[in-house]
Order: structure tokens, then C-alpha cells, then sequence
């Protein structure tokens, strides 16, 4: 397969042309955008007056695009405009199409997110713009389904293949509303039941497979948690439960925090013995100590 080479002056062109009216229409809908200003700028100087040898740009020329889709949600579209491509290519054809990756938000989940990206008509000839508009029409029809599937699935037990399994974590602190939260919000998708406890300490219960217990979490840690530094991310595993006998004695994932009263200085103390007392109401009092490490 031969090299790629640099593309030809006017298909170079044609790429920057497409960035520049791009940058102009998002700035106009007052809709954020981010482009490399160096090897944009370098690419500009390039084309005004060809050297002999032209500088060494990188493969793709990259522009991040802030979509918004509703009211208080976005998505982040990465671009990136081929600079390079088959030497057998020359001014009369067309530029290597860009290649599209849709970050996921954390109010989408990933598989929703991940149909939404294969879905995009990147092969439109109106190119990008139809991709935007897409999305824009596209995205609140995935959110709102996820919503309503969510709120299904907390009026009944999520029932998942696999052994069934009972991980008690421990968080030294849990306040943020929106990350307990998440927490709370994307249990179901992963056929979770259990609670949420914030505080000083912070509690986290979780009834369902070993495996769909490590993929929330890994979520939970790369998405909600992506803005949080990477000490402050520890959470133990105080506790698991597993074996023919387990069984699940939460009908949903829930946050219990406003149920048990609080102690300290700022009242982000849990009361120990109020929460004794939840885990005496589900028949699990026994665990008590297992959990936090005292009797």
C-alpha cells in the first residue's frame, strides 16, 4: 500500500476552508468550539505562499465542537480534517473525508451514547452540518428514552444473568448532589439495586453481578468523577457477599442520606447508630461491623 502523502494545495485548502466557516457558524449560534491555533495558523502561512518543501504537519487537523442538543445538555463532536492522503490524488478530486468521535456525556450512558455515534451520517454530503443537525434532533429522543427506562426500572428489581453478589464499599467523603447523583441515576442500566449514603463517611451498597458491578464503577470513576483529583477518588471494598444465598434485599438503587441523621461540625457526619438501625431493617445487621470496621 503506498505512503500518503501531503494533500495538494487545493484540497488542503478545502479543508481549512471547511474549519474556517465551521469556527464562524459556532461562533454565530454562540455554540463553543476549539481548533489547534498552531497548526491551523501554520497551514494558513503554507498556503498563502508554497515553499518548495512544505513544513511537516501532523496527520489531522483537529476541531472539537460543542453541540448543544437541550436546554442544559451538550455534546462535545471531535473533528479531524485528513491532511494527508493517497498520492494518486490531485486538485479535481475531493479531500479525505473527516473522521468524527462523539465523547460521551455524563447524562448519556455509553451503549446509548455508542448507537448515537454509529448512527451519524458522516457520508451526508452536506458533511458536517448534517452530522450537527443530526444529533441535535437525534440526541433528546436517546436521553429521554434512557429517562424513561430509568424510572421503570426503579419500580422493580433489575434481573441480570450471573451470580447474584452484595459489594459494600466504603468512601472516606461523598457530598457532591450531582455525582450522588449519577451514582443513583445509573445503577439500573447496569441491573444494580442497593443505596447511596453521603457523608463523612460515605457508603456505597451494591446488589447485582461482579461484572456489571466493576463496569458501573469504572464509569462512575472515569465520568462522574473525571473532575475529581485522583486521591480524592478512593473508594474500599469493606465487604462482599456472595454464594447461593445471597438474594436481594433492595427493590431499587436509592439515596438514603436525607433518612439518617446527621452529627459534626457541618452535619456531614453520619450517625453511626441511625445507621445500624438501616441495616437492622433489611436483615443485615450482622454486617454492621463487617462494613465500617467497628462493633
Amino acid at each position: 500500500m503506498p505512503e500518503e502523502s501531503l494533500l495538494p494545495v487545493e484540497l488542503l485548502q478545502i479543508q481549512l476552508s471547511t474549519i474556517d466557516l465551521l469556527l464562524a457558524m459556532f461562533y454565530l449560534d454562540r455554540e463553543s468550539s476549539q481548533v489547534d491555533a498552531g497548526a491551523t495558523d501554520s497551514l494558513r502561512s503554507y498556503l498563502e505562499d508554497p515553499p518548495v518543501s512544505p513544513p511537516d504537519f501532523p496527520p489531522y487537523l483537529g476541531l472539537d465542537l460543542r453541540v448543544q442538543v437541550v436546554t442544559t445538555d451538550h455534546l462535545e463532536l471531535n473533528l479531524q480534517f485528513p491532511l494527508y492522503g493517497s498520492p494518486a490524488l490531485t486538485e479535481e478530486d475531493q479531500p479525505p473525508l473527516p473522521k468524527y468521535t462523539l465523547r460521551c456525556p455524563s447524562w448519556l450512558n455509553r451503549k446509548a451514547n455508542a448507537e448515537l455515534a454509529e448512527s451519524m451520517p458522516v457520508n451526508d454530503p452536506d458533511g458536517v452540518l448534517a452530522v450537527v443537525e443530526y444529533l441535535k434532533t437525534a440526541a433528546p429522543a436517546y436521553l429521554q428514552a434512557q429517562s424513561s427506562a430509568n424510572i421503570s426500572k426503579e419500580s422493580a428489581p433489575a434481573t441480570v444473568p450471573g451470580k447474584l453478589v452484595r459489594v459494600w464499599f466504603y468512601l472516606q467523603s461523598l457530598s457532591t448532589r450531582s455525582k450522588r447523583d449519577d451514582m443513583v441515576n445509573w445503577a439500573p442500566s447496569y441491573g444494580l439495586t442497593g443505596f447511596v449514603l453521603a457523608g463523612k463517611p460515605g457508603i456505597l451498597c451494591l446488589e447485582g453481578t461482579s461484572e456489571n458491578i466493576s463496569d458501573y464503577m469504572a464509569e462512575v470513576k472515569t465520568r462522574s468523577w473525571a473532575d475529581v483529583p485522583s486521591y480524592q477518588k478512593k473508594v474500599s471494598e469493606r465487604y462482599r457477599e456472595e454464594g447461593d444465598q445471597v438474594s436481594r434485599v433492595f427493590d431499587s438503587m436509592r439515596e438514603i442520606t436525607n433518612e439518617i441523621n446527621k452529627g459534626g461540625h457541618r452535619g456531614n457526619r453520619s450517625e453511626m447508630s441511625e445507621v445500624r438501625k438501616m441495616f437492622d431493617s433489611v436483615g443485615l445487621g450482622e454486617l454492621f461491623a463487617e462494613v465500617l470496621g467497628m462493633s
